[in-house]
C-alpha cells in the first residue's frame, strides 16, 4: 500500500550477534552449544569467511548427525549466501532431530519470508509461538507476515500482543499504526505513531503524510 512503508526486521537481515541472541530466545540449548558465539563456525561467519564457516558446520555435522544446532548455524551460513534452498533443507532437519525446537521454526520462517512464501512463514512462525508463547519476536514476525500478506486485522492482534509482551519494543507501535491505517482506523493509527516516537522510533514521513490525507477525507 502507497505510503504505508512496513519496517520488517528479517532476521535474515540482522547483524550475527543479534540473530543468535533471537535464536536463544527460542531455544536456550542454542546459547549453550558450543557451536553458538565463540565457537569456530560463527566466528568465522561473523568475520565475514561464510565458506570457513560452512566447513566448520560440515565437521560439526559429521561428527554428530543429531546436531539440531550445527544444522541451524550452517543454515544461517547457506542463507548468508543467498542459498535459500539449502538453508530450508538445513533447518527442517533440525526440527526432524528436535520437533520442538523453537529456534528452528522460527528461522526457517524467517527464511521462508525472504523466499516470498509468506503462508509457509506465518505457519513456522505460529510453531515457533505455540512452542515459545512469551517471547515477543515470533508475534511480530508473524504480523509483519501478516501485513504484506494483507491481512491487518490478524496483524493487529499479533502486534497487540508484542506490545503487551514488550512494551518499549517502538516498532511494534509503528507496525500497528500501519495495521490500523489499512483498517481505516485512522485515530488508533495515530495513537501508536505517537506511542513509537515517544520510544524514539523515526517514523517515515510518506507515512505520515498519508495518515493526515486520509484522516481529513
Amino acid at each position: 500500500m502507497s505510503g504505508a512503508p512496513v519496517v520488517f526486521e528479517n532476521v535474515i537481515q540482522r547483524s550475527f550477534a543479534l540473530l543468535i541472541f533471537v535464536l536463544a530466545l527460542f531455544s536456550p540449548a542454542y546459547a549453550q552449544s558450543p557451536m553458538n558465539g565463540t565457537g569456530q563456525g560463527m566466528a568465522s561467519l561473523k568475520s565475514g569467511n561464510t565458506a570457513g564457516a560452512l566447513e566448520a558446520f560440515n565437521k560439526a555435522i559429521a561428527v554428530d548427525h543429531n546436531d539440531a544446532v550445527a544444522y541451524l548455524d550452517r543454515a544461517i551460513a547457506y542463507a548468508d549466501l543467498k542459498k535459500l534452498p539449502e538453508a530450508i533443507s538445513d533447518t527442517t532437519q533440525a526440527i526432524e532431530i528436535d520437533p520442538k525446537n523453537a529456534a528452528a521454526y522460527y528461522l526457517r520462517g524467517s527464511i521462508y519470508y525472504a523466499q516470498g512464501q509468506g503462508m509457509a512463514a506465518i505457519a513456522d512462525f505460529s510453531q515457533a509461538i505455540a512452542l515459545k508463547p512469551k517471547v515477543s519476536k515470533g508475534y511480530m514476525s508473524r504480523a509483519l507476515t501478516y501485513l504484506r500478506e494483507d491481512d491487518p486485522q490478524k496483524a493487529a492482534a499479533d502486534l497487540t500482543k508484542v506490545e503487551e509482551l514488550n512494551p518499549k519494543y517502538g516498532h511494534a507501535y509503528y507496525n500497528l499504526a500501519v495495521a490500523y491505517y489499512q483498517l481505516k482506523q485512522y485515530n488508533k493509527a495515530w495513537e501508536q505513531v505517537h506511542k513509537a516516537q515517544e520510544l524514539g522510533v523515526a517514523i517515515n514521513p510518506k507515512f505520515i503524510d498519508s495518515l493526515k490525507e486520509a484522516a481529513v477525507k
